[in-house]
């Protein structure tokens, strides 16, 4: 039973870095050099396959956070308050993330299948920031998580 917690707590947490790190990626190295070497026709083409694949990575690895998630509640035996709060947060980034590439996502790739134009512009600029508070509130997750395996009461102890 203790290689399958293992097993399942490993899952969990490469699903996070793909997750968190293909966005911070795109949001932070590949947009922007994106924006510096590609015209406007060749940055859509090419922010159009971005989105597409990217959101099939974070979706699915969010899908395999919560199956990962489910276990690893099932493998402690209880809900505390520490694990209350990142449970809470974890349901507001998948709400975020759907909506950024289920909504935001599906949008930008709508309209930029007629090339560059203003509404894709600000549908991007609106995708960053909402991957942003994602990304951040992930950050936040991780941090709770970091408490959670400590036991109780290392949430205040790391604040003092």
């Amino acid at each position: 039973m203790l290689s399958l917690r293992f097993a399942v707590l490993f899952a969990h947490i490469v699903a996070v870095i793909v997750a968190l790190g293909g966005s911070l990626f795109s949001t932070f190295a590949l947009a922007p050099v994106l924006a510096a070497e590609l015209d406007p026709p060749a940055r859509v083409r090419v922010s159009r396959q971005i989105v597409r694949r990217l959101g099939a990575i974070v979706l699915t690895s969010l899908a395999v956070l919560v199956v990962t998630g489910i276990f690893n509640v099932l493998f402690i035996g209880g809900v505390s308050i520490l694990l209350a709060i990142k449970l809470v947060l974890v349901v507001v980034v998948i709400g975020l993330a759907l909506y950024q590439y289920g909504n935001l996502g599906t949008q930008i790739w709508r309209l930029s299948a007629a090339g560059p134009s203003p509404e894709v512009a600000d549908l991007q600029a609106r995708f960053r920031r909402v991957g942003l508070t994602v990304g951040s509130i992930v950050l936040l997750i991780v941090y709770l998580s970091l408490g959670l395996t400590r036991g109780p009461g290392a949430i205040v102890a790391s604040i003092r």
